[in-house]
Formats: C-alpha cells, sequence, structure tokens
C-alpha cells in the first residue's frame, strides 16, 4: 500500500501548490476557469488518446466480461444517485455535481497505479478498457448533468458535441482497430497528456483556497457522499458481479476502481459549466483523504 500513499501525498502536494498559487495571487476564480477549459479541450484529449496507445489485445475472450464490468457503474449507479439526492434532499444548484462527484472515479492518476501494484503490470490493461468507457460516459452524460440550467430544468445537448466525446469515439477506433501512432505523435500526446493530473489538482488547489478550511469540514453531506462512494458503491459492484464472473482478479479491479476518489475532471467540467467546483473540490478533497483507509479494506474484502 506504499503506492496509494505515494499517491494520495503528491496529490495533496498538487493541491497545496495550487492553494499557495492561489493565495500569492497567480491563480483567481478566472484563471481557474481558463486553465480548466485548456484541460478538458486540450490535455485530456491527449490523456485519452496516449491511454490506448500501444494496447496489446491478447485474450479477446475477456474482451466482453472486462467492457460489461466497466459499464456496470455507469449503469446502476445514475440511477441510485439520483434517489439519493432526492433523499438526502440536496439543494437543486448542487444535485448535478453531487451526481457526477458519485459516479465519476479517479481512474488514471489512481486507479493505474493501485491496481498495477496488487494485480501486476499486465492488468493496467483492464484498467485502460475501464478508462475508455469512463471517458465517453463522462463527455457524453457527465457533461450533459453538469451543463444542465437548473433555473429552467433544461439540459444542452450541444455539451455533446465536445473534443472529449470525438477523442473517446475515436479512442475505440484505436483499440479496435490496433492503430499505431507515429512515435512523434505518441511521444507529444504523452507528454500534453502528462499534464493533465497535475494542472488539475493546482486548479483543485486554487479553487479551495476560496473556501474557508472549517467548510471544507463542516459540509455534513460532503462526509455522507464519502461514505456512499467510497465503501457502499464498491461493495455494491462486489455483490453484483462476484459469482458471475470466474476471474476474480477482474471482480477485484472493478470494485477497486469504483472506490477510487472523485475524478479531477469533475471539476474542470464544472470550472467549464459555470458552477459547482467548489462544492466538488471539498468533495475531492475529503474522498481523496478518505481513500486512504477505505483502499485498503476494499483490498481487504476481496481477497
Amino acid at each position: 500500500m506504499n503506492d496509494v500513499i505515494n499517491r494520495m501525498a503528491l496529490l495533496f502536494i498538487l493541491m497545496a501548490v495550487g492553494y499557495a498559487a492561489n493565495k500569492a495571487g497567480i491563480l483567481d476564480e478566472k484563471g481557474n476557469m481558463i486553465v480548466s477549459k485548456l484541460i478538458m479541450n486540450v490535455t485530456m484529449v491527449a490523456t485519452i488518446l496516449d491511454s490506448v496507445a500501444g494496447i496489446q489485445i491478447e485474450d479477446k475472450s475477456e474482451l466482453v466480461v472486462v467492457f460489461a464490468l466497466a459499464a456496470i457503474p455507469f449503469i446502476i449507479f445514475p440511477i441510485i444517485s439520483k434517489v439519493l439526492i432526492r433523499i438526502m434532499k440536496t439543494p437543486g444548484d448542487k444535485r448535478a455535481a453531487f451526481e457526477a462527484m458519485l459516479i465519476f472515479p479517479n481512474l488514471g492518476f489512481m486507479g493505474v497505479p493501485v491496481i498495477s501494484g496488487l494485480y501486476g503490470e499486465e492488468a493496467i490493461f483492464y484498467v485502460s478498457i475501464f478508462m475508455l468507457v469512463f471517458n465517453l460516459v463522462f463527455f457524453s452524460y457527465g457533461l450533459i448533468i453538469l451543463s444542465k440550467n437548473t433555473e429552467a430544468g433544461k439540459i444542452n445537448f450541444r455539451s455533446m458535441l465536445n473534443p472529449g466525446v470525438v477523442a473517446s469515439l475515436f479512442s475505440m477506433v484505436i483499440f479496435f482497430f490496433d492503430i499505431r501512432f507515429p512515435v512523434p505523435i505518441a511521444e507529444g500526446l504523452d507528454m500534453l497528456g502528462g499534464a493533465t493530473t497535475p494542472l488539475a489538482m493546482i486548479v483543485i488547489g486554487s479553487t479551495i483556497a476560496d473556501v474557508s478550511v472549517r467548510e471544507v469540514f463542516t459540509e455534513k453531506r460532503i462526509y455522507i457522499f464519502a461514505v456512499i462512494k467510497l465503501i457502499i458503491y464498491p461493495v455494491i459492484v462486489w455483490l453484483l458481479v462476484r459469482n458471475f464472473v470466474e476471474n476474480q482478479s477482474l471482480t477485484g479491479i472493478a470494485v477497486i476502481l469504483t472506490g477510487m476518489p472523485t475524478a479531477a475532471s469533475v471539476v474542470m467540467a464544472c470550472n467549464e459549466c459555470g458552477s459547482g467546483a467548489k462544492f466538488v473540490s471539498k468533495g475531492i478533497f475529503i474522498s481523496t483523504l478518505g481513500s486512504m483507509i477505505t483502499i485498503p479494506l476494499l483490498t481487504a474484502l476481496i481477497s
């Protein structure tokens, strides 16, 4: 679990940099929105394309199972989340952000090192499949709900026409047809994609700087969210698939990935859509902190 602790520590260091940049006047709310737009439309696109570059499909018979496992959370949790949001009487201006926080986990920066540490380097292939499904759902359904006009109750379907969706669809083509990029393009995508996590965490830190420390730790709904996101949802996945999937490693991967903290890309989308960024930033901070305890517990459960 040293990998988990090291990754958590790095996330908090990057957030601290963003916090300091905000307090020093280098970043402000407008700056956060500009950097978020850069991430969503440039570096995130590179991350998506880079995630499938060089993937080798060895056992095609398992592909259907892996895709099914990756899709299950995005089929059932939006429904459950909407019910929970109503039960908790979440304010209208926070409902979309709360739902996105519950649905979208941090697969890349957190998922890859944790899964490779638990199941070996070969398991990264499975994480890549989960990321394919994540990207397609996030840049379609995710942006639709986050761009919803809470006052008029309308959904902006134009939000589906974005670089993320195009990149996600293109990544599926790259994956299934085993397309290889020339070295300069592959290395360029890798370099650009590598900027996504540092920039995203810096923006989160900068966003948190506009919120009092007391407010971060006294938001009651954030703690309820953390319990649902980090414990209840992964346990639901475990109960659903444990008796139907022969490869127990796949079951473990699905459970652990479901129990990851909220993805930083949710904050970037909130910044671009214009609301909910502060609320989500608090959720990411608390869920990342809590996952230091819950990930080892989930590992013990599935083993």
